[in-house]
């Protein structure tokens, strides 16, 4: 694995270096071709060889890499324009690391630019220390469902026959919980909801296996991706940490 003290210093110069540079530069690494899409085989292969993720050393690399700046302290974001971390799944955060890195992940934005230049330094080692210690964080706990209006409610507990829109809650589980590959979603911040939406009806992300997710979004209207985000924004795990 590389040593934390390693790669921070060479995140920190990453980032640094990224947020003095020219309009329209990038330290983020071009691929020489389009970076090739995941297939189920491919990513069932890959996660079997992900590597036994210690989260002590997961903490000090979020610590030491700067990654608290925008995630917050434990992987709660401290404002609504990063993604929370806490209590995402294991495995969907070391894919995102793996699609930034490879620029599969590429929204084409200051953000993604950012991402990819963190993922730079990163060995896959690092990436599983990161998730497994992500997933081990606690969401607040929030005793009350949030209000949906009753469109809504529905397609997230019986998803929108009519549009071919299955459930959420049926991949994203009954308390936005997650599932493996399935991110989490319980807690997370409404504007990185909402961009991420967004980028996957407007075909502006699809490092998602067999477009799971965009198929999905292309039929939502702006109001019903906000009411999305605005209910998994104010959902937290009922018991706290998973």
């Amino acid at each position: 694995m590389t040593k934390p003290n390693r790669l921070s210093n060479a995140l920190a110069g990453a980032l640094s270096a990224l947020l003095i540079s020219t309009a329209g530069a990038s330290l983020a690494a071009e691929p020489k071709a389009a970076a090739k899409t995941w297939t189920h085989i491919e990513w069932n292969q890959t996660l079997s060889e992900m590597p036994q993720g210690d989260a002590l050393r997961g903490a000090q690399l979020h610590r030491d890499g700067l990654c608290m700046t925008c995630h917050g302290d434990a992987g709660v974001a401290p404002s609504r324009n990063a993604p929370s971390l806490a209590g995402q799944t294991k495995e969907y955060t070391y894919k995102t690391l793996l699609d930034y890195q490879s620029g599969l992940r590429n929204e084409g934005d200051g953000k993604a630019k950012l991402m990819q230049a963190a993922t730079l330094p990163m060995s896959n080692q690092d990436m599983a220390d990161l998730a497994v210690y992500y997933a081990q964080q606690a969401l607040p706990i929030r005793v009350a469902q949030p209000d949906t209006e009753p469109k809504i409610d529905h397609m997230i507990r019986k998803g929108e026959v009519s549009r071919m829109i299955i459930a959420c809650a049926s991949c994203h589980g009954a308390h936005g919980e997650g599932n493996g590959i399935t991110p989490a979603l319980a807690g997370q911040t409404s504007d990185y909801f909402m961009r991420t939406m967004q980028a996957y009806r407007d075909k502006k992300r699809s490092n998602d296996i067999h477009e799971g997710m965009a198929q999905f979004a292309y039929e939502l209207s702006d109001a019903e991706i906000q009411a999305l985000a605005d209910y998994y924004a104010g959902l937290g795990y009922q018991g706290g940490a998973k």
